[in-house]
């Protein structure tokens, strides 16, 4: 409102400077082009500033903004990981999954690290995003059912309960579980066994490189896990 009001101000009061007296013309003039002269160097020095900070030297000058991956590190509380895998994975996820399927991964209440990065990347959604960033856009809701869901997807990880996976699956409709460096390093434990331990009960694997693996959820004729005979913890 105010910038819109400013330039209305300016081509009222441009032609009114000529009933200015003149030491008083000057004095405005040459401060408003000092201010419009400093105003003028952001775009120019931001933009320099943008160029060079980069995460690796070597990726490539690409509008592409996943291009930096297969080149780069990336450092955690946990240890480091290798960025190309989830490149490949996510550019696999873009290639082979349809429709807005919502997908599972590491949800990290430290903001503006390495977390949430399959949803960002590929667009799906995911049961939750960044915990500020979602309490903020739904002001009107108590912000503690945010950080509740966040606490879900923690317990979904690092559980041993096959029940307790598989409800809340169901309970928030997934299609996709991501189990990659991030979730292996999150969310370390016994709890990360059951991914192996159900495949081909609860969920399948459907990609795999390295250390990083995706499943996809089982839905039709979906066997309940206290059906089965299985190792239970």
């Amino acid at each position: 409102m105010f910038s819109i009001s400013a330039a209305a101000a300016l081509g009222w009061l441009w032609p009114a400077l000529e009933d200015w007296q003149r030491g008083w013309r000057w004095v405005w003039q040459t401060a408003f082009i000092m201010i419009v002269a400093g105003a003028s160097l952001y775009p120019m020095m931001a933009t320099l500033a943008k160029i060079d900070d980069r995460i690796v030297a070597n990726a490539p000058h690409t509008l592409d903004g996943m291009a930096f991956m297969p080149y780069s590190t990336y450092t955690e509380d946990w240890g480091q990981m290798d960025l190309g895998q989830d490149y490949q994975a996510i550019r696999w996820m873009q290639e082979n999954v349809s429709g807005s399927p919502v997908i599972v991964e590491a949800n990290l209440r430290n903001l503006y690290r390495w977390g949430s990065r399959y949803s960002i990347y590929t667009g799906l959604p995911g049961v939750v995003g960044w915990e500020w960033h979602q309490q903020q856009q739904r002001a009107v809701t108590p912000g503690v059912w945010v950080t509740e869901r966040i606490l879900e997807v923690d317990d979904f990880y690092l559980t041993e309960d096959w029940n307790q996976a598989s409800n809340f699956l169901q309970k928030y409709n997934v299609r996709y579980i991501i189990v990659g460096q991030q979730e292996s390093g999150h969310y370390q434990g016994p709890g990360l066994e059951k991914f192996e331990k159900a495949n081909g009960i609860l969920w399948n694997e459907v990609y795999r490189n390295e250390m990083t693996v995706i499943y996809q959820v089982i839905t039709d004729n979906q066997p309940n896990p206290a059906d089965q005979e299985m190792e239970t913890p």
